[in-house]
């Protein structure tokens, strides 16, 4: 029916050099309600169309100025999707190719038939609409390629950083893929997984395990094992089955193995830090409240006893200062928000300084205080206040470690530009297997090591992070068990100079 065409897409442009068929091309269109504009060139042609974008074009082949295959070439570099209907009066099977070619999409003759023109234009119009709407739909797929892709990048790497093994596994119980973190705790021999039978890792799957996560059709199930490694290591594991489904096809399963070992040691030593913490806090409470009472009631014998009560009062609230402070010390370094205050020291006066300040400690201990030191300034970059908390750390540990008549050395040294301060002490020293993890905080050691029992475990934990935020190391040299304890701080010298 006369313009009741759905695919209308605006003007349709007719290009011809002789009005007469310019007139009677448009008259033939106007008559079936389409809006005509009408060019008499191709170059005339080629910039109406760049200005208004006309995407149908009824086109003469042969034109004064431009050969009407030209025209059409250039409009199809410009516009894809123009559809361009061409019209000649020397009508051949070679011109119908060569404008075919060229990428006309239909080819009429003149004189013009009436009906060929209108059934042209409307399957033009209709092919037009269509090579937009595919071309959209083109983009909007790579789009939607390139989005899942990127998805699946994303939960690629998601797959292999995650800190949880995860397994996924074929129906007939062989591995498809897994992530580094599965490989860690199930490879053996550095052997490949992917491609084996899962029942080669030696993990102990609980019986009827798979069949119960089938059976549960995409719902996770849980339960624990005990599993050793074969590396000399037992995990206490948190597996999770989770069937995955593909259409008809049987489905893979997922497993997940979440390691608590390390967890649970965690909250074991929470609960001992917790329990000593609570003690080390009760104790000194008990003791002020007991001593606060007598004094009230005046339960005293002489001014010299009071004295005495009042020191131990003054004694026991410093203790439960220095352990909260220990606390305070330790919540800001692990949330990051212990700022140093940097600048030049000189290494010997802060050990100087700290050894004279533990003077009195020692003294009560019967324990004997000497340093050896190298000629040199020993310049650091330092905050004083904390090196000074780490030293008297050091210094007050290797004091109540050492027995009566002992004596505690400090050495300070240095060498390629690296500034070296040992502490050694003589009392019954660390067992090997525990030199690294008494860094680790709430650790202490057992109580067949004398004194080393006693504290928060928190004062070399705190030592050993706040040497790291200055860049250096602290470490618990080798020292011949039962000889003592040598630990030893490294710091980078500060040369003469420096600005920083």
């Amino acid at each position: 029916m006369p313009g009741s065409e759905v695919y209308q897409v605006g003007p349709i442009l007719v290009v011809d050099d002789e009005k007469f068929f310019r007139d009677l091309l448009g008259n033939i269109l106007r008559e079936h309600e389409y809006e005509v504009h009408e060019a008499d060139s191709g170059e005339e042609a080629l910039r109406v169309c760049s200005e208004r974008g006309y995407k149908v074009v009824v086109l003469d082949l042969v034109l004064p100025d431009i050969i009407g295959t030209e025209v059409l070439a250039r409009l199809r570099e410009n516009d894809p999707d123009i559809a361009v209907i061409m019209v000649t009066a020397y009508a051949s099977i070679e011109s119908a190719i060569e404008a075919l070619k060229a990428g006309a999409y239909d080819y009429i003759k003149k004189p013009i038939v009436r009906e060929d023109l209108i059934h042209a234009v409307r399957r033009a119009i209709e092919r037009q609409v269509l090579s937009v709407q595919n071309r959209q739909l083109n983009r909007q797929l790579e789009a939607r390629i390139e989005e899942m892709k990127a998805l699946s990048r994303e939960k690629e790497e998601v797959f292999r950083i995650l800190d949880e093994g995860l397994v996924i596994m074929e129906e007939n119980g062989r591995i498809f893929d897994l992530n580094p973190k599965a490989v860690q705790l199930l490879g053996r021999d550095n052997a490949p997984l992917a491609g084996t039978l899962f029942s080669q890792t030696e993990f102990p799957l609980p019986d009827g395990f798979l069949e119960k996560v089938r059976q549960e059709d995409g719902q996770p199930v849980r339960c624990m094992v005990r599993f050793a490694d074969g590396r000399g290591g037992s995990h206490e594991i948190e597996l999770v089955g989770l069937a995955l489904r593909r259409g008809t096809s049987s489905p893979r399963v997922l497993l997940g193995f979440r390691d608590l070992t390390g967890i649970r040691d965690l909250e074991k030593k929470r609960e001992e830090f917790l329990a000593v913490v609570s003690h080390d806090l009760r104790s000194p409470l008990t003791s002020l409240k007991g001593f606060v009472e007598i004094l009230v009631n005046g339960d005293y014998e002489s001014e010299e006893k009071m004295r005495e009560y009042l020191g131990i009062l003054d004694s026991e609230a410093d203790r439960m200062i220095a352990l909260i402070e220990e606390l305070l010390d330790l919540g800001h370094l692990e949330s990051g928000r212990m700022a140093l205050r940097i600048e030049p020291l000189s290494l010997s006066d802060l050990v100087s300084y700290a050894m004279r300040s533990m003077e009195g400690l020692a003294g009560r201990k019967g324990v004997s205080l000497d340093l050896v030191s190298e000629e040199g300034q020993f310049l650091v970059a330092a905050d004083r206040g904390r090196i000074l908390q780490v030293l008297i750390n050091l210094l007050s540990n290797a004091i109540r470690f050492s027995p009566e008549g002992g004596t505690v050395r400090v050495a300070l040294r240095e060498k390629d530009g690296l500034m070296f301060v040992e502490v050694s002490d003589e009392g019954p020293g660390v067992p090997v297997e525990e030199r690294e993890l008494i860094f680790e905080k709430y650790h202490r050691g057992g109580a067949e090591f004398g004194e080393r029992e006693k504290g928060s475990g928190l004062g070399l934990a705190i030592a050993r992070r706040i040497i790291d935020l200055h860049g250096g190391r602290i470490t618990l040299e080798d020292k011949d068990e039962g000889k003592g304890c040598r630990f030893v701080i490294q710091l980078a010298a500060r040369k003469t100079g420096d600005t920083q």
